[in-house]
């Protein structure tokens, strides 16, 4: 029995898992199945009690969830240089710009999906709340931004895919010219093979 996981297209938190897989040299190590929005609420609560994916189901049938779980499994299986440092303060540090980065995403997906209502439809405190969420992080990016980690840790995976995904859905058209500094970063690091491999796609 394979590892799998199951994460629907295009989601951040299942692209920071295969960006972490890849970036630990290990782009096999999880045989993703990508599902639909029905086929999640189908058959992930039995594996998921929460319902969502990412989710990663080990040879011994144990199921991983969410994406720091899986991405920190992940990292325990590599014998290289790790994502996330295993002691001291860099650790805190990358556990916190995970944390961040993940919690951006968090905000984008609900903001996008309020944008994509019909006007008359559509909530300004809802948008305005998951906005400032969004933009409050990429202030604190664009301020730490010269202190990224080069090759990335996990922290600096969790910021490109939330970001990717702000991209994807177009609820920050105009971020750059705010964040300069997050942007000249964010443009060299997708150069890497392991985001561009897993950039969002249409």
């Amino acid at each position: 029995m394979s590892v799998k996981g199951y994460a629907t297209t295009n989601s951040p938190f299942a692209r920071k898992a295969r960006i972490a897989a890849i970036e630990t040299g290990q782009p096999d190590l999880v045989d993703w199945q990508m599902i639909t929005r029905e086929e999640r609420a189908a058959q992930i609560p039995a594996i998921n009690p929460l319902g969502k994916v990412p989710v990663v189901v080990l040879e011994n049938g144990m199921a991983l969830y969410d994406s720091p779980v899986i991405c920190a499994w992940i990292d325990s299986t590599n014998s290289g240089p790790k994502l996330i440092p295993e002691s001291g303060a860099e650790k805190w540090a990358a556990l916190q710009l995970e944390a961040l980065g993940d919690g951006m995403g968090e905000a984008i997906v609900p903001l996008s999906q309020e944008m994509n209502k019909p006007e008359d439809k559509r909530s300004d405190a809802v948008v305005k709340r998951f906005a400032g969420k969004m933009n409050n992080a990429l202030a604190v990016l664009d301020r730490q931004a010269g202190d990224f980690r080069d090759p990335p840790g996990i922290g600096e995976i969790a910021v490109v895919a939330a970001m990717g995904y702000m991209e994807f859905t177009k609820v920050n058209p105009d971020w750059r010219s705010t964040y300069p500094a997050l942007g000249a970063w964010y443009d060299a690091i997708n150069k890497r093979p392991a985001f561009a491999e897993t950039a969002p796609v249409s």
